[in-house]
Parts: C-alpha cells; sequence; structure tokens
C-alpha cells in the first residue's frame, strides 16, 4: 500500500517536487494526521516544519507548510501511530532521508514516538 502511496505522489505534478525539494534540503518533516469536518475519514499531510523565531506567538499548525495531502489515509484516530510509523518508515527509506518525518496529530506533535 505504501509503495503504490510513494509512487502516486511521485506522479503528481505538484507534490512530487515539493517533496523532492523538501528532501534534497534535509528540511524536517511532518506526518500530520488529520480528519475534516463532516468529512469521517482521515487524511494525512506530509509537512515541513517551520523554523519561527519565536515559535510561542504562533500556534502549532500555523508551523507546518503541507507539501503533499493525502485523503481517506484511514478510518479513525486509532489509526493514527499504525499508519504515519509506517508510511515515515517507508518514505525515509525510499528518499533514504537523514531523519524519519515527525507524526503529529490534528496539528499537534504526537510525544514518545
Amino acid at each position: 500500500m505504501f509503495e503504490k502511496l510513494i509512487e502516486m505522489i511521485e506522479g503528481h505534478p505538484r507534490y512530487a517536487p515539493a517533496l523532492k525539494n523538501a528532501v534534497e534540503r534535509d528540511l524536517p518533516l511532518v506526518l500530520n494526521y488529520h480528519t475534516h469536518q463532516g468529512v469521517g475519514t482521515w487524511c494525512v499531510s506530509i509537512c515541513t516544519r517551520m523554523g519561527f523565531p519565536v515559535p510561542f506567538f504562533e500556534d502549532q499548525e500555523s508551523m507546518l507548510e503541507e507539501l503533499v495531502h493525502i485523503r481517506s489515509f484511514g478510518r479513525e484516530k486509532g489509526d493514527c501511530i499504525r499508519l504515519t510509523s509506517t508510511l515515515a518508515d517507508e518514505l525515509a527509506r525510499h528518499y533514504d532521508m537523514s531523519a524519519k518525518p515527525e507524526l503529529w496529530l490534528e496539528g499537534d506533535p504526537i510525544s514518545d514516538t
């Protein structure tokens, strides 16, 4: 499933160059597992984390710049760690990343991942 998902990202005209550029620049990546009101399924965004000089003036989610948005990635909140940690592993392996993406839930970092 995740190999096919990465193939789809690489075939996308906007997502592919955005993710490739972030990986080449070794930017910190975040997988933000989230839902949209009224949709009923969960999505994941592959984002870069923006470095604000004074981060406490910003909320956590505004620190993210979305590169890729994947709809219907999960069915419930409880799928978050299982799905996003596997995707993080696959992305790190596929793109030979120096660090795996961080896992976030609804715009906030998940501790102890």
